[in-house]
């Protein structure tokens, strides 16, 4: 009896392994194939949603950057030329122009005229056009130069106003500086 016993059991166990078998290769109903398909269309709107969040933010942070670093780099630009001036020609100058006299490294008397042309900000020496002080994207809005006299400096304001476009985005920021030319301290 014990003998029988056993077999039966190993035959029973046997029998459960077909059963999980058979159940794999019955394969999936319509029903499990829709909700799997569901899920996943849920997952990758998701997944898509976030790699749209992230390359827009990643244009937003490189328009800043590049507004924040071109209008620095160009307000130093400007600020160096006013330091290195002799003095500031009134005459020529206005409130969009800036017209310095100065002199190169071997002595040489220039003329360095900075002037908003269009959305540009062209750099002159010597009524020479040396290029753009802003890069492509850049849109010079406003710039203004403030002249300041004292009895003892003069020195110049600097007030600029620039735009970045990047694809439908938009940022608008000022830079401001004052500047006293070399002679005048």
């Amino acid at each position: 009896m014990n003998l029988t016993k056993i077999k039966i059991n190993n035959f029973s166990k046997d029998l459960s392994i077909f059963k999980i078998i058979d159940i794999f290769r019955r394969g999936f109903s319509i029903i499990e194939i829709i909700i799997y398909l569901a899920i996943f269309t849920i997952m990758s709107i998701v997944v898509i949603n976030s790699f749209m969040v992230i390359i827009s933010s990643f244009s937003s942070v490189r328009m800043n950057h590049d507004l924040s670093d071109g209008g620095s780099v160009s307000m130093e630009k400007i600020s160096r030329e006013i330091r290195q001036a002799k003095n500031v020609d009134m005459i020529n100058s206005s409130n969009s122009l800036l017209q310095l006299n100065s002199t190169d490294s071997s002595g040489n008397n220039m003329i360095i005229k900075i002037v908003k042309e269009g959305n540009l900000l062209n750099f002159y020496r010597n009524g020479n056009l040396i290029g753009n002080l802003l890069d492509n994207n850049t849109i010079l809005n406003l710039i203004s130069f403030d002249y300041i006299t004292t009895v003892n400096s003069t020195g110049v304001k600097i007030k600029m106003t620039l735009q970045e476009n990047h694809n439908q985005n938009v940022k608008i920021e000022n830079f401001y500086d004052a500047v006293i030319l070399r002679g005048g301290y």
